[in-house]
């Protein structure tokens, strides 16, 4: 108990002593580390030329050019939605006009939600569920033909398992 008690006199004497020295040094400089007075020179806004003048206030703000353009949040937005609705545009001009091609390798032994997963992936097909609710309807879960299988263009579901069951 004697050693307990020696070592909480000890850190109490340490943080009281750590405590009066950092008043101490706090009192030595109250302004932090500022420039004595006699280092900040005596010129005036008048005396500056824009370059030092420009200088002199970034520091302290965001210094532009005049002839620099400069935009609010809600001008920027509408600008921001005004380039992309002309970049759609032009997209869809341009859009092709031959349907896109689709192919996709059906491996042997692949189940019909493996087949789905692939043509989803692919975006042959918009759900899997409904495909293979249609596949189990019409029982054609071992019909499905292992190869290269071609879509052209969007097609309905019934296209679908037609072009991958046919022989």
């Amino acid at each position: 108990m004697r050693t307990n008690k020696s070592l909480l006199y000890g850190l109490g004497t340490g943080l009281i002593l750590g405590a009066v020295l950092l008043q101490l040094m706090n009192a030595a400089s109250p302004g932090g580390h500022a420039m004595p007075e006699s280092a900040i020179p005596e010129t005036t806004v008048l005396d500056l030329d824009q370059k030092q003048l420009k200088e002199a206030a970034s520091r302290y703000y965001k210094v532009f050019d005049k002839s620099e353009k400069l935009y609010s949040q809600q001008q920027l937005d509408s600008a921001v939605q005004q380039k992309l609705k002309e970049e759609k545009d032009k997209l869809a001009a341009q859009a092709p006009a031959s349907p896109k091609e689709t192919y996709i390798y059906i491996s042997r032994g692949l189940v019909s939600y493996q087949v789905a997963d692939l043509l989803y992936q692919s975006g042959v097909i918009t759900d899997r569920k409904a495909f293979e609710d249609e596949m189990v309807k019409k029982q054609l879960n071992d019909k499905i033909v292992s190869g290269l299988h071609a879509f052209k263009g969007p097609q309905n579901l019934q296209q679908v398992i037609a072009i991958i069951t046919a022989q």
